[in-house]
């Protein structure tokens, strides 16, 4: 884990005055559930404002809101643009840190939760497509908007620091702009310390499965996911057709176009093995139900599933590094790891595996001792660390 911070090491620090900003601080989504997860840890410690358009927060940390208008939901290019004027605008100098989850040009600390808009051009290999992509970007308001606010995200500046979710979002943002590496401070999601209580879980388990028509002694693998394409649906149903499945089902919680994945399950024979669950309030209950968890994920770059999964005890399957920000922080003894999750038969093999009860004990309780050293209190002191780092190059 290049690049990690190590809190312990730091003296005491004096207490700060905090701006966040993001546009809904809510727990839904990946970028806004971090954001909330550090701020109210934050919180605790140090004088916190944030700066949002909505906010849905029942905590009883003392956090200041600010509301920043929104004039309009369509175009969404448009509500970036106004969000970065309207918070230049609200701020002031008497913070001692703005710290950004979102695209705006005012801030010292920028956490970066996906990989570059510039990725559009830079990722074909060809000058020919290149040049029809550029082609594409000169006519449209809304990629120019993106690019233009992006462009002045990543101008290099001694007294700003990005923070990217993964090395693969760091490798990303470099292969995009010329930030050399002092520039970046990696602070991976985390994972509630509280999510399982142990003596619940049998008697929760059974009555969950009993609700679902899930047999106690069936094995159950979860896939959680609000984009399934993205997250590998496609060659994990295909994987889970290659498995004998006797007294196996495959758990689907989240969103992403149900429908056709429903007619797939039928075409491929599996659509009594396969529950859709949709989205789940409360996600801890599938991870009660699961005997396995799998994200073979095509681009996911820090999820926080598969931890929260790991802090379970659920044995884990994930995308290797490539695909999978969050797997560098993993290794075989922790979870299986695919190298290529568009291949089904890949997929099928890992789970394969996991039909051994012992092995699945082993593997569940390696990546439990892992999600326990990646809770919310080490990313909040990682970004806490990246803070003092701004105001020594302050001078402050």
């Amino acid at each position: 884990m290049e690049n990690v911070f190590n809190p312990s090491a730091a003296s005491p620090k004096p207490k700060l005055k905090i701006a966040v900003l993001i546009r809904r601080f809510i727990l839904t989504g990946g970028a806004e559930r971090y954001a909330v997860e550090v701020t109210r840890r934050l919180a605790h410690e140090h004088d916190v404002s944030v700066f949002a358009q909505e906010w849905s927060f029942q905590g009883k940390e003392k956090i200041t809101f600010h509301k920043i208008p929104r004039l309009f939901k369509r175009p969404s290019f448009l509500n970036q643009l106004l969000f970065s004027f309207f918070t230049w605008r609200s701020l002031d100098d008497s913070f001692d840190i703005i710290h950004t989850h979102e695209r705006v040009c005012r801030f010292d600390v920028l956490t970066v939760h996906c990989p570059c808009f510039r990725s559009i051009v830079t990722r074909h290999k060809s000058p020919l497509k290149r040049f029809f992509v550029w082609l594409s970007v000169a006519v449209s308001p809304r990629k120019l908007a993106y690019l233009w606010l992006e462009k002045r995200q990543f101008v290099q500046n001694r007294e700003r620091l990005w923070i990217p979710v993964s090395e693969n979002v760091k490798k990303n943002i470099q292969a995009n702009y010329p930030l050399p590496d002092e520039c970046f401070r990696i602070v991976y999601p985390g994972v509630d310390s509280n999510l399982t209580k142990e003596e619940d879980i049998a008697e929760n388990r059974k009555k969950l499965r009993s609700e679902l028509g899930i047999k106690n002694d069936a094995l159950v693998i979860l896939f959680v996911g609000t984009e399934f394409k993205r997250k590998g649906l496609d060659a994990l149903l295909k994987g889970f057709a290659l498995l004998p499945r006797l007294n196996m089902k495959l758990v689907i919680a989240g969103e992403g176009r149900p429908d056709r994945y429903i007619a797939a399950a039928k075409g491929l024979g599996v659509e009594k093995d396969v529950i859709f669950l949709g989205l789940v309030e409360n996600i801890e209950e599938a991870y009660t139900i699961s005997d396995v968890y799998i994200l073979p994920t095509l681009s996911d770059p820090a999820g926080m599933a598969p931890l929260e999964a790991m802090m379970c005890g659920v044995a884990t399957v994930i995308s290797c590094d490539r695909y999978a920000g969050i797997a560098e922080c993993m290794t075989n003894q922790e979870a299986i790891i695919l190298n290529n999750p568009n291949d089904p038969g890949e997929i099928a093999a890992s789970l394969r595996r996991l039909v051994d009860k012992n092995y699945r004990r082993e593997l569940g309780e390696k990546g439990r001792l892992l999600a326990e050293k990646m809770t919310w209190e080490k990313t909040t002191a990682d970004t806490l660390f990246a803070y003092y780092k701004i105001l020594e190059l302050k001078g402050a």
